[in-house]
């Protein structure tokens, strides 16, 4: 077995191969043909091809465990070098990503078994570190010679956008401020209702169970159904949760080679190993019959990522009207956020207003009155990120319901900001150098520099219908998700919040996530708890502790 090695590095930034991508499309590298792809291609396929699932999907959480802080549980299922153990150094040469150990289950996923043949036939070694280290470098091979065949310098910065949406994710990892903005988005009112009809479980039980089971699959490649007894929930809870996570193996095999037919289909070209849509983004726990039925979680996390981000789709099959209400929940988590992190601040919910009547319109979902005038405006856009809108040549045409949204979101920033100096608003003093922000639940803007510039070109479309709108109404915004906002927040007093906006409508932040601006600009750090009690509608967070009796998110 040959010494694993990573072949190709990972930028400071963690942009995983993004300058092996770009010495590929540009020739500054020796040409990969694509009969080397080929063989690149048909290698990676053959261990996939011989390699049984069960023991494939072990070694995959022995190797997150043991790059995780884990290696005492991953000794107990794979051998490794003592080099593996990295701990935080994320750069390390033996460092393998968990958003490529997800790629690497969907491979294994969407891969037809080989059928044994006699005579000397050699089933892939799946007890060792260096052998998924094998994997991960034709894997990293593999995604630069797909790139190579399309990728150039010109659509160097929709790459970025497209490895962001894969990495980033992974990076900022999961917490309790996800965990309360989803129970409270999703989780309340008609939506919870609608939720515990279908699923015969309370949103705030799925997450309770959700939790635990993370927890526990963070310690075992495989358990059986746990006993809820120590919890003080019935077993048929636990039950339904993991049938909302889980999916028998023969089950996610076909799913998973649906997904990838249907993505070819819907983004009209061949799908990049790299971006494959991932099963377990909908089912993270894998399950299996023996003698009794088992279940795995390869990559723990995405339990969370399922319970928190994925109620979306639980509350999209019912009427429309529970979309309307959880828009409106998001509108107001946003203002409860804004004062319970700022107490100078007032986040205000405007009602609607106009010269008349007739012509009456709403003003941004949240007015941050500091002192006597509104200094920030927020519109909130909670439009889910699909997979085309991440993975797509071009995103702003196959997510353009969702494009449309921001840009509206813009518009609507700039006809407040006329209306206000103009007197048409007059409900309140705003500010004449008062910040925008398009405020959106999923990371839409993130590494998109190109997007951004679209987004605000095709607003001054919309404005150019609007006689009243003059350019200095037409300021820069700032693009944000909540997550990133709150990231902000969590770093910084009030008046340093403030200084983070002044720097990202410059032209030298453009292009930067709202918490990275925030660390990058010289502002005083803080370091702030998430300041809203997460027991007023999840009433068993207080119990769910970890090490050191702290909270497990």
């Amino acid at each position: 077995m040959a010494t694993y090695g990573i072949t190709h590095g990972i930028t400071a930034a963690c942009l995983s191969n993004l300058g092996y991508h770009f010495w590929y499309s540009s020739g500054m590298e020796h040409s990969t043909s694509r009969f080397k792809l080929r063989i690149v291609r048909n290698r990676y396929r053959e261990w996939l091809e011989r390699s049984n699932d069960v023991n494939a999907l072990t070694l995959i959480w022995a190797v997150n465990a043991l790059q995780s802080g884990k290696a005492k549980l991953a000794a107990r299922y794979i051998t490794f070098p003592k080099e593996a153990v990295i701990g935080k150094r994320r750069f390390d040469e033996y460092a393998i990503h968990p958003w490529e150990l997800e790629t690497i289950v969907t491979s294994l996923l969407s891969t037809p078994k080989d059928r044994p043949r006699t005579g000397r036939y050699k089933y892939t070694n799946l007890t060792r570190f260096e052998s998924l280290g094998v994997l991960v470098n034709l894997l990293r091979e593999l995604e630069n010679g797909e790139y190579g065949m399309t990728g150039t310098a010109d659509n160097i910065w929709e790459e970025m956008y497209r490895i962001g949406q894969r990495q980033f994710a992974w990076q900022r990892g999961y917490n309790t401020e996800q965990l309360y903005r989803y129970a409270y988005v999703y989780g309340q009112g008609e939506c919870g209702e609608f939720f515990e009809e279908k699923n015969g479980i309370s949103v705030s039980n799925f997450l309770y169970l959700s939790v635990a089971l993370f927890g526990l699959l963070l310690e075992k490649p495989w358990l059986t159904e746990p006993d809820t007894s120590a919890l003080g929930l019935s077993q048929d809870d636990m039950a339904r949760t993991l049938a909302l996570h889980s999916i028998g193996l023969i089950e996610a095999r076909a799913k998973a080679t649906k997904m990838n037919a249907d993505s070819v289909r819907s983004l009209g070209t061949p799908m990049r190993t790299a971006y494959m849509p991932s099963v377990l983004r909908q089912h993270p726990i894998i399950r299996v019959s023996h003698r009794s039925l088992i279940y795995t979680a390869p990559l723990p996390p995405l339990i969370m990522n399922r319970a928190t981000a994925g109620l979306y789709y639980d509350i999209k099959r019912g009427p429309t009207r529970l979309m309307t209400e959880a828009n409106a929940r998001f509108e107001d988590y946003v203002r409860k956020l804004v004062e319970a992190y700022h107490s100078r601040f007032q986040a205000l919910k405007g009602k609607p207003y106009g010269r008349s009547k007739a012509t009456f319109v709403d003003p941004p979902d949240c007015l941050i009155r500091d002192g006597d005038q509104i200094t920030i405006a927020i519109e909130c856009k909670a439009t889910k990120l699909t997979f085309e809108a991440q993975f797509s040549d071009n995103p702003a045409i196959a997510a353009k319901q969702g494009f449309e949204q921001v840009v509206k979101g813009i518009f609507q920033l700039w006809r407040f900001f006329s209306h206000a100096r103009q007197g048409v608003y007059s409900a309140n003093t705003v500010s004449a150098t008062a910040y925008g922000i398009v405020l959106t639940m999923d990371s839409w803007m993130q590494m998109a520099t190109k997007l951004r510039r679209s987004a605000l070109e095709r607003a001054r479309q919309l404005a150019a219908s609007d006689p009243d709108i003059i350019e200095a109404d037409m300021r820069l915004v700032v693009f944000a998700s909540i997550q990133e906002l709150n990231d902000s927040f969590a770093q910084t007093e009030t008046d340093g919040f403030m200084e983070v906006l002044g720097h990202a409508v410059t032209e030298k932040y453009e292009g930067y996530g709202l918490s990275e601006l925030t660390r990058d600009c010289g502002v005083v750090l803080t370091r702030k708890p998430f300041p809203i009690d997460v027991t007023q509608i999840l009433p068993w967070w207080s119990k769910m502790k970890g090490p050191n009796d702290r909270p497990l998110l």
